[in-house]
Parts: structure tokens; sequence; C-alpha cells
């Protein structure tokens, strides 16, 4: 009888935990060091400009695991808990009440916007907007606009994105600027 190895990975075990698949480590590994690559190259490219690098992005194996803890968030149907980890506004209290106002249509916001107004104290403004930020403000710990951008705004399939292209996303916008430097110089 064959004895399975530490290293063998079976379905059920995939299962269990998907993040701790040896597939997904893989893939994992790939993508952060494509991302490293990448963020190398530009920041040379930079530095040949005589422009300020960008900064260092944290380890490869940080990302590793950012993208490994993304695999278990998404299949567990949990990509909000995911941005409260990875992306949420600095300073959101009350995550899970927050969570009521993610990815509202506009109608539904209009509607949630007036009675978070019609909520404020007496003394909170004088618009509507502005009574609704104070209230927003104390329940949740963040500005009005912010909370409007990053939460009422927020899409699972957004999350998703950001998380798994943000760091090529923000290269590939880096390189642009620098040849539109270049191109306006010349």
């Amino acid at each position: 009888m064959r004895r399975r190895r530490t290293t063998d990975v079976t379905l059920f075990d995939s299962l269990l935990d998907p993040a701790d698949n040896e597939t997904v480590a893989a893939v994992a590994l790939a993508v952060a060091g494509a991302e490293r690559d990448l963020h190398g190259a530009i920041q040379a490219h930079y530095e040949a400009l005589g422009v300020d690098p960008p900064d260092d992005r944290p380890p490869v194996e940080a990302r590793v695991e950012q993208l490994r803890r993304l695999v278990r968030h998404h299949v567990e149907g949990d990509l909000w808990g995911y941005f409260l980890e990875e992306a949420a506004p600095d300073g959101l209290e009350r995550p899970d009440d927050a969570r009521a106002f993610a990815g509202l249509d506009d109608d539904a916001w209009a509607e949630r916007l007036d009675a978070l107004a019609d909520a404020a104290p007496e003394d909170s403004g004088e618009t509507a907007r502005e009574r609704a930020d104070a209230v927003v403000r104390d329940r949740f710990g963040v500005d009005l606009e912010t909370f409007e951008t990053r939460i009422v705004g927020w899409h699972p399939e957004r999350t998703l994105r950001r998380a798994l292209r943000g760091p090529i996303d923000d290269d590939v916008e880096r390189l642009r600027a620098a040849t539109d430097a270049i191109e306006r110089a010349e």
C-alpha cells in the first residue's frame, strides 16, 4: 500500500481549504512573481528617466498569501470579508452594519440617504447631505463621500478585479504616465 506523502493533496483536502491547494499556491506564486518583475521593470524605467521610482512592493510571499486569502473568501462567497481585510477605507467602523449599504442602486441609496438625513440631530447641517454626512461619520467613522464611493459603490466583481489586477493595473498606469512625460518632453 502506497503511503501518502504530506505534499499530496486529496480532492477532499482541496474542498476543505481550497486556498491551501498546491495548484492555487503555484498560480499565486506565478502571478506574484510576474507582478514583481513588472514592478521592477517600471522602477528601472523611472530611474532611467531620472524620476523617483515607485516604492517597493511587499515581498512576493506576502502577495501569495493575499491571493490565497482572496481564493478562500471567494470560494466561501465572502468577498465583502476580503474587502474589509484588504481594501476597506481607513477608519471604517461597524462593517457589518455598513454591509447593508454595499452595492445599493441609485434609487435605493437615495432613499437611504434621505433616511440618514432624517435621523440627524437638528444642528447637523443645513442640507440633507450635510445631515447625512454627520450621521455616517458618527455611525461608520468615514465621511459621506468616502462611504458613497467605497461602501455604497462596492461590488464583489470590482473587489475581485482589484484584488487580482490591482498591482498590474497600477504599474500599467505608471508606465502610461512615464510615456506621456517622454512624449511631452519631445
